[in-house]
């Protein structure tokens, strides 16, 4: 516990004692005296009288300790009074990785993938979570961060810009610079590269951080185009990598396009769902919570709270005291 204006009490006391001098040392009427009355000790003898100046001089220090409460609880109001700790938070050793195909073919299902994964985020605790959006080319909207609040945030933007349709280059700028579109072995791919270590620049190992890995990979496998990387290249990449792979299909004819996808994404160790599937959110957050339940400890953080509720509400009190008090002694 301290006080955030440490120097407010000095600043209020000496100015407390400066009018204290002032009224009680330079007062004109101390000099003056009163005006004497003749025959006035038969007068002050009197029992009325005497009682009527005890009551006075309780009224006087009653008001005066009610003032003095009220200055020593206004002054800490001022000053704040707050209270600090130090805190070391604990977060689930998880990354998770948003995939979202934003093709043409996409769009009627692109707000409800993204509402989908705002359904997610309540399920989640300390979880690190990054965007990717993708078409011919992959553009990472945010990297990993466990700040739920700037992921919503930039979750319900991105939804916003798809249902309106006003401003399609918040979600479109930079995922078509290649030829074609949908490509999802491509996307896959730079989506696994999120992690720690799964780049194919580095050529080594793949790395084990003791961190669960996954991708929500949301699309329809309408490839249109040529891939530098092919789906299931990129789903053993993503096994290689230690990537557990969540597919969410939009396409629900169960074509051969839907039949390639779920084969490929189960071969590969990966879940397959129906975009259309009310429990597949659900599954996808119980399955990923059930898995390295360990916490891992964050960098300690020195909380400062501040709480003046309680010398505000006694300012309340004392203020209606004091000033009954000095309407009856004419302060």
């Amino acid at each position: 516990m301290a006080l955030a204006y440490w120097w407010l009490p000095f600043a209020v006391a000496v100015i407390v004692v400066i009018l204290a001098v002032v009224v009680f040392v330079w007062d004109p009427k101390r000099k003056h005296g009163g005006v004497a009355i003749a025959n006035s000790q038969r007068f002050t003898k009197l029992p009325g009288y005497l009682k009527a100046i005890d009551r006075a001089n309780i009224s006087v220090i009653v008001a005066a300790i009610v003032l003095v409460c009220l200055i020593g609880v206004s002054t800490v109001a001022g000053a704040r009074w707050v209270y600090t700790k130090v805190e070391t938070p604990e977060k689930y050793n998880r990354d998770i990785v948003l995939c979202l195909d934003v093709s043409g073919s996409m769009v009627d299902f692109d707000a409800e993938v993204i509402d989908r994964y705002l359904e997610m985020l309540p399920g989640f605790e300390g979880e690190r979570m990054s965007l990717v959006l993708w078409n011919s080319s992959a553009v990472p909207v945010f990297p990993l961060t466990d700040d739920y609040r700037f992921i919503e945030e930039q979750l319900t933007k991105v939804r916003d810009a798809m249902l309106t349709g006003m401003d399609e280059s918040y979600y479109n700028s930079g995922t078509l610079n290649n030829a074609g579109a949908s490509l999802v072995g491509d996307g896959l791919a730079s989506c696994v590269m999120q992690f720690e270590g799964a780049s194919p620049s580095e050529g080594s190992e793949p790395v084990d951080d003791g961190r669960s890995r996954s991708v929500i990979l949301a699309t329809d496998n309408v490839v249109n185009g040529s891939q530098t990387v092919s789906l299931p290249q990129a789903a053993d990449f993503a096994r290689q990598h230690l990537v557990h792979v969540y597919a969410l299909d939009a396409n629900d004819l169960g074509d051969a396009y839907a039949a390639e996808y779920r084969n490929v994404i189960e071969s590969h160790g990966g879940q397959y769902f129906s975009l259309q599937d009310e429990g597949a959110i659900d599954t996808i957050v119980d399955d990923i919570t059930s898995d390295q339940t360990n916490k891992i400890l964050g960098a300690p953080q020195l909380l400062v709270i501040d709480r003046p509720e309680t010398w505000l509400w006694w300012m309340l009190a004392l203020i209606p005291v004091y000033l009954v008090l000095a309407r009856r002694l004419r302060l």
